[in-house]
């Protein structure tokens, strides 16, 4: 597997062992923009990734710290999976790509960036990211996805 250089940057930062930032996230609203956050439902927030493999990856965790489906009341699951589709479908109308990824790593080994925090990856298949795409041009291009995500659900 070919690391990225902003994927690289985040895997040695350590970025990932200062503590849960999905909870840091949902508790700071006002902060939105900065952290790439496009959605505020009922039962969950959705975020691009930072560090993405493809274009347009975004995650959908739910606001219940737990790190498996199985943590969740029905209806908590229930509300998840019903606004991760809904942001599926507005992750498709940004980007233009019919096909898209979704998944959920559960545990280290099951590859888990994040394995406290359970979250839904939704990557959309149609444009990847060239990896020597500056680090300030891909920041760039995230926060316009994002300011356009927001946009779709206003």
């Amino acid at each position: 597997m070919v690391l990225t250089p902003w994927r690289y940057k985040y895997i040695v930062s350590g970025e990932n062992k200062k503590g849960c930032f999905f909870c840091e996230y949902i508790g700071r609203p006002e902060a939105d923009g900065e952290n790439l956050v496009f959605y505020r439902g009922r039962y969950s927030i959705g975020l691009l990734n930072k560090y993405p493999y493809m274009w347009g990856h975004v995650m959908v965790a739910p606001y219940k710290h737990v790190g498996d489906l199985d943590e969740l009341t029905d209806e908590e699951l229930a509300g998840l999976l019903r606004e991760a589709y809904m942001v599926k479908s507005a992750v498709m109308a940004a980007t233009g790509c019919e096909d898209v990824l979704m998944g959920i790593n559960v545990g280290r080994a099951a590859g888990a960036g994040v394995e406290a925090h359970l979250h839904i990856h939704i990557i959309p298949r149609c444009r990847e990211i060239d990896p020597n795409t500056p680090p300030e041009e891909l920041d760039r291009l995230l926060r316009r996805y994002r300011d356009e995500l927001a946009r779709l659900w206003s």
